[in-house]
């Protein structure tokens, strides 16, 4: 559609539907209101449609004399010209609505533990929304199964273990850390109740949820530094339910767990002790996706940082959102808490420490940190002071 004419004003709006014409003429002793005509002939009579202060027939032709008041009549027909164009353009674009449609991601997180609660929170409070997102949250148990679907599949975001981001960019994987959501070892080795003594782990079977997992990684560590290397069996289980399950019916010696996996089981190692730097979940991308859509990668970072905000201030409902994701409730929920709080990183900044620390275990500590990660959007949130606000 355009709007033409004569005299003084001169506006062209091409972005229109086709199929429609608007003449609207301008002299300086004649002036005609704009009449709204199709190709196929017909006329649009847009009196009712805006205020017409002129008093003017909405047909071509059948001028009215300005006279003496033209500057009056100039002034006016600006406003009424406004109206029309609003009006036109809603009535040109049937889909069209002043707010858009979210913009849909689907995110997937590794586990089911507290330190997701970030992203739980998020999705519960509307904060993807507020940024103009729709998301979903998907559930695929265990970090490098995780990795694989973000690879080969439709994930827009992957909050996965960091040596399996980090293992995969390794083998050629496009992606790249954008975010990290705590940059801690946030578990401990729990054992059973008669186990004292790391060395009477030796010749006794410990559970993993898959090789390549976070758990698989913090167990090798663990028993490295304990002296245990190659004097422990490593048996996966495949996710964290499974893990626990083993644990309280005394298949397994133990496990590296978040959380007390059993009533009867104690801790034998807290794993920040050792002072590992370790990222225990990266936020991950595609490279094309962070390049081409920088927008999106800033506001789906924007919704998690704001969920462990309100996670840290909105204690009532992140129980009850807890209790929804974890599947459980009663005095659980109280160490679930106490753990996410502890450990979420408010910032969600990559530490290049924890992308050093697997690059040693993979033997490729000579490998640039920076080809893993990327804080530039991070950054840029921080600098705004968009988290700070969010803890006023």
């Amino acid at each position: 559609m355009k709007i033409r004419h004569a005299g003084p004003f001169d506006i062209a709006q091409d972005k229109l539907q086709p199929g429609i014409q608007v003449h609207f003429r301008i002299k300086y002793e004649q002036a005609w209101i704009p009449g709204l005509r199709r190709n196929d002939g017909r006329t649009v009579d847009l009196r009712s449609q805006f205020q017409n202060p002129l008093g003017l027939e909405p047909s071509v032709g059948s001028p009215r004399r300005l006279g003496s008041e033209f500057v009056r009549v100039c002034v006016s027909l600006v406003g009424a010209l406004c109206d029309a164009l609003l009006f036109l353009w809603l009535l040109t674009t049937p889909n069209a609505s002043l707010a858009q449609t979210p913009a849909k991601v689907t995110i997937a997180y590794s586990a089911v533990s507290p330190i997701f609660a970030g992203v739980w929170m998020a999705k519960e409070i509307g904060a993807f929304e507020k940024q103009g997102l729709k998301a979903e949250l998907v559930y695929i148990s265990s970090g490098s199964v995780t990795v694989q679907a973000m690879v080969g599949g439709n994930l827009d975001m992957s909050i996965a273990a960091s040596n399996a981001v980090v293992s995969s960019i390794l083998r050629g994987a496009p992606l790249v850390a954008v975010g990290s959501i705590t940059n801690r070892p946030a578990m401990s080795l729990f054992v059973q109740s008669e186990i004292s003594k790391p060395e009477q782990l030796q010749g006794k079977v410990l559970a993993i949820t898959r090789h390549g997992s976070s758990t698989h990684f913090l167990t090798l560590f663990a028993l490295e530094k304990l002296g245990l290397h190659d004097k422990v069996k490593i048996q996966p289980m495949g996710g964290t339910r499974e893990v626990d399950a083993a644990v309280r019916t005394g298949m397994v010696a133990g496990a590296v767990r978040s959380m007390k996996p059993g009533p009867k089981t104690r801790m034998l190692v807290d794993l920040p002790d050792l002072g590992i730097p370790f990222s225990m979940d990266l936020i991950a991308v595609k490279r094309d996706f962070s390049k081409n859509s920088p927008k999106t990668v800033e506001a789906m970072l924007k919704a998690y940082i704001e969920g462990v905000a309100a996670l840290k201030t909105r204690k009532e409902l992140a129980y009850k959102v807890l209790a929804k994701y974890l599947l459980g409730g009663g005095d659980s929920l109280d160490e679930a808490y106490e753990y996410a709080v502890k450990y979420l990183d408010r910032q969600a900044r990559v530490e290049p420490a924890v992308i050093q620390t697997v690059l040693n275990w993979e033997s490729k500590g000579e490998t640039s940190v920076n080809d893993f990660f990327d804080n530039s959007i991070i950054d840029r949130i921080i600098k705004e002071g968009f988290v700070e606000r969010l803890y006023k």
